[in-house]
Order: C-alpha cells, then structure tokens, then sequence
C-alpha cells in the first residue's frame, strides 16, 4: 500500500484501530481522528506509533488523502461530507479489502464466532511458521492485541453487519454461521445469505463453511471447491474439563490430528475447525497447526474468566447481544462447570430486544438464576420500540429484577457460593466492568 494516503475517522474504535496499524505497516501514509475512543484502543495505536487527533475537523484532509470512516458515521459530518464532494471517501470494508488485495488471504465472516476463528486461524498458522498479518476484531493478549504483523499471508476477521463485505475478496472465505444478528440495520435474514453469498462467491481458492442452514445455499454460490463442517471436516469432542478441551480434528484425506484447547468460548469444537482448516487451506502443516491452537489462553470479552472471588468463577461475555449466544455461552460453561450453579446476569441490548425479548427467556434457561438489567441504550442504533420485561415469565427459571449494575453484581455474588459461576452478558463496556468490580479488581 506504499504511497496511500489515509485519514481515519474514529481510527481509536474497536472497527478501524487494528485496520490503522495493517495498513499502516503495508506502507501506507496513516492519519486518524476521533471525538471518544476507548483507552485501551488509544493505547494500542501509540505503541504503533499512531496518535489520532481528537474531535473531527474537514482541514484534517490534505490533498490526495482518503478519508476512510465506519458505516455508522453520518455522511453529512462535515469531515464526512468533505471527503465525498472530494471523491476520496472509503468505508472501512473498503480499507480491509485493499488491504487483504496485498497479499494471499482468509477472510472470517458469520454472525457468532468470527473473531474466536480468526484468532485461532492466526495462531494455527503462526505456530506453522507462515508469519501472518492478522487482524481480530477483539484483543487477543496472546497475539499481542487486535493485530499481529507478519510478512506472510493475512487472516482477517470481515464484518458482515452492513453487508458491505460484497467488495471484499479472499482466497480462503470461511463462513461461521448465519442468523438474524443486526435486524435494527433493517437487514433481512435472506439479504444477509445474499450478500454473504457475494462473498462467497468472490472467493479465489476454496470456501470454509461452518454448520448453518444457510451452508447448502452459500456453498452454491461458490466458484471454488467448498469444505463443509461435518462432511469434508469437523472436530470431535474427547473430554472437557475447566479449562481445557480436547478435540480430533480432521481434514479432508484422512488427516487426523488431536489438539487441546484453552478457552472457554461458545461452539468451540466447531470454531476450532474452522481455524484448523483456514490454517491448513493457507499451507500450514496439520500437526503444527493442530499445536498452535492451544497457545490462544484468552479472548478479551468472548466468554473471558475474569477471575474468582471466593470460589466462584466470574465471566464476562460480549456475545450477550444476541440470545444465540447467550444460549451458547452457558451450554459451554456448563460443560466445563457441571456441578456448577451458574448465575446469568442481562442486560439486554436495546436494538435487539424488541425483536429477540422471549428468545432471552429460552436463551436464559441454560443458567439456574437470571438477574436482569433495564434495556441497555446505545445511541448508535434505534428501532423505534419499547418492549417491557413481561416475557421474564416464560423464562424457565429464578429471576430478578435489578436497578443498576451496583445492584446486579451484589446480588450475582451473596447469592452464589464457592464452585459456582457469574457470567456478565452486557453491551459496551459495562459487562466488563461488572465483572471486574466482581471478583474486586477496580483497575
């Protein structure tokens, strides 16, 4: 990318930071600006030597720089608005694919499970010697953070929310799965398997896909051979205990290769295939592979163990926007904590619970308690409803009500004694926080 110029509006957001520093070390010219950005985002860039402006301004654009924003920011923000009277205005996908047009890529789309994928395809292939520029839309501590610099080929986490992921092209697409996971974008289920669909079909070597009754549809969009979960490859559980999963793997030619897991991640079985077979379908030898995936230990916010506090295991888990994996989250940590009393604390995802709310009350009956939060807020997305709390009486098991997130980590922990487990499912930050302010760490 030597010779791009690129500005980066919001570049110390979770979407466009990790994207900053690929582009960044492929030789482009980078610059950024941001109103907020998380600390830790922020902290990240300067150790790449990346330091965005703050607040948005149209002087920030010199001649011949692109602006690149994300699909949320407003196109009549003057900085926005400047940069396509210009012409020289990209979104992020249009950054990611530029940047996986460098070199031989995997790209890793789906609606759950993507970054866990991504980042367990990168450490596959790292252990396997091919050095891999890697993006991961969460931090993975063992890799060093949201990205990994390498000179060898790129694995890449591509979003799919805006189905702006039609432009993007790789030569390994992996899908996880499919399902209605951003309905407040007024995106239909049968829009989605279409525009993944594209992207399937704009594969250049070989197409992954996960367990999905989507897969026989995407896979005939295909132009390239397809691998399918449960025909051509997949995993097999031999045990589970806290911590630790051991799988057989298997690839199509009778590899067989057995590798231990460290992660308490939903569907992990099936996400570690995946990224066995992202790595292998990118040159790595199985064995090495099959090794490498056991050296990621942690996913920040993607079913983390915090810690404990008197015996109880406390978690923190993003995925809880989406009943799927609120569903999933806690079917995975009852394999690992059997004898466990888990309790579930929601804050349900304000964009989402008017379409899911009596999903939540399925979802929450893999916990034996449920504490429940108000709706969470976020002034990015509104759907323009108001659903109330009444399906909390559908949900099969105990729960109660609580004011504020003071409130719900009091309760999760005088009602939870040694050998039990507290899992957060929050929005934003504040499943973190809780969590934290949990098991006493107010770092």
């Amino acid at each position: 990318m030597a010779g791009a110029r690129l500005h980066l509006l919001g570049m110390a957001g979770r979407g466009l930071a990790p994207l900053a520093v690929l582009a960044r070390h492929l030789g482009a010219e980078v610059t950024g600006c941001d109103s907020a950005g998380a600390p830790e985002n922020k902290a990240f860039l300067e150790a790449q030597g990346l330091f965005p402006l703050v607040g948005h301004s149209p002087d920030h654009l010199e001649a011949g720089t692109t602006l690149v924003s994300t699909s949320i920011a407003p196109t009549d923000e003057p900085e926005v608005a400047a940069a396509i009277a210009a012409g020289r205005h990209w979104r992020r996908t249009d950054l990611l694919a530029a940047v996986l047009a460098t070199r031989r890529s995997a790209g890793v789309t789906g609606s759950h499970g993507k970054g866990t994928v991504a980042a367990l395809a990168t450490a596959a292939a790292t252990a396997a010697g091919l050095d891999p520029l890697a993006l991961v839309g969460t931090p993975v501590p063992d890799l060093g953070g949201m990205a990994r610099l390498g000179s060898g080929p790129i694995v890449a986490e591509v979003d799919n929310s805006d189905l702006s992921l039609v432009g993007v092209a790789c030569d390994v697409a992996v899908v996880t799965n499919l399902n209605d996971d951003h309905p407040w974008l007024g995106i239909r289920l049968r829009e989605a398997v279409h525009g993944v669909g594209t992207y399937v079909a704009n594969a250049r070597e070989r197409v992954v896909l996960g367990p999905s009754p989507r897969a026989a549809e995407l896979a005939s969009r295909a132009q390239v051979p397809v691998w399918r979960y449960g025909r051509d490859f997949g995993a097999r559980t031999l045990s589970v205990a806290a911590g630790a999963t051991r799988l057989e793997l298997r690839l199509p030619g009778g590899v067989r290769e057995q590798a231990t897991l460290h992660l308490y991640s939903p569907q992990l079985p099936v996400n570690a295939a995946l990224a066995f077979a992202t790595a292998c379908s990118l040159g790595a030898e199985p064995e090495a592979a099959a090794k490498g995936l056991s050296e990621v230990t942690e996913l920040t916010r993607r079913m983390e163990r915090v810690g404990s506090r008197d015996g109880v295991e406390v978690f923190d888990d993003f995925g809880g926007v989406h009943p799927n994996a609120v569903r999933e989250g806690l079917r995975s940590l009852r394999q690992h904590f059997p004898e466990a009393r888990i309790t579930a604390v929601l804050e349900p995802f304000s964009a989402g619970h008017a379409h899911w709310a009596h999903r939540y009350a399925r979802a929450l009956g893999g916990a034996d308690r449920a504490l429940i939060l108000p709706v969470g807020r976020n002034p990015h997305y509104r759907d323009g409803r108001d659903v109330g709390l009444g399906w909390l009486e559908r949900c099969p098991i105990e729960t109660h009500l609580v004011a504020g997130h003071d409130e719900a980590v009091q309760a999760a922990m005088d009602g939870s004694r040694p050998g039990d487990v507290v899992v957060f499912f929050a929005q934003a930050s504040a499943s973190a926080v809780m969590a934290h302010s949990a098991v006493g760490d107010v770092s």
